[in-house]
């Protein structure tokens, strides 16, 4: 009895996480150079909701973080950039926070190593939040770059 409320749990938890999915992510690339890219990664935040920023005081929410896997045939060039956002008291963590409502933006240099066709690959973990409720997410990207 007990291996099937832990079953019915768990299936319950997983609905429920499925359901608290605001942020869809998608990915572009933009040429710079012969051997430089710009990875777009963008984020669609549902309405009521919004995303942290790349940078958050200490003792605020969990930031928006994005690892790349490394690679021999590309290095980051420089730090990841992101829109501007709004800044504001935030209540519940009693502190200035950046994030974003809607959409966001961020935005990493690559430089490739070779000119062979290749993908860059990572996780982005990140925080979303309404008025009741915070909502930890996780995603992976792959980008393919000719």
């Amino acid at each position: 009895m007990k291996k099937i409320l832990v079953l019915v749990f768990l299936i319950s938890s997983m609905s429920y996480s499925q359901i608290l999915d605001p942020v869809k992510w998608s990915t572009s690339i933009k040429k710079v150079s012969n051997l430089e890219y710009d990875v777009i990664i963008k984020a669609s935040i549902k309405p009521k909701y919004h995303l942290y920023s790349l940078k958050v005081p200490k003792g605020g929410p969990l930031p928006t973080v994005f690892i790349f896997e490394d690679s021999e045939d590309y290095e980051l060039v420089g730090k990841m950039t992101e829109d501007k956002g709004h800044t504001a008291f935030d209540p519940v963590f009693e502190l200035n926070v950046k994030y974003f409502e809607n959409v966001a933006s961020f935005k990493q240099r690559i430089k490739l190593k070779s000119k062979k066709a290749l993908k860059v690959i990572g996780e982005i973990e990140y925080m979303t939040c309404n008025e009741e409720s915070c909502v930890p997410g996780y995603d992976d990207f792959e980008i393919a770059i000719p």
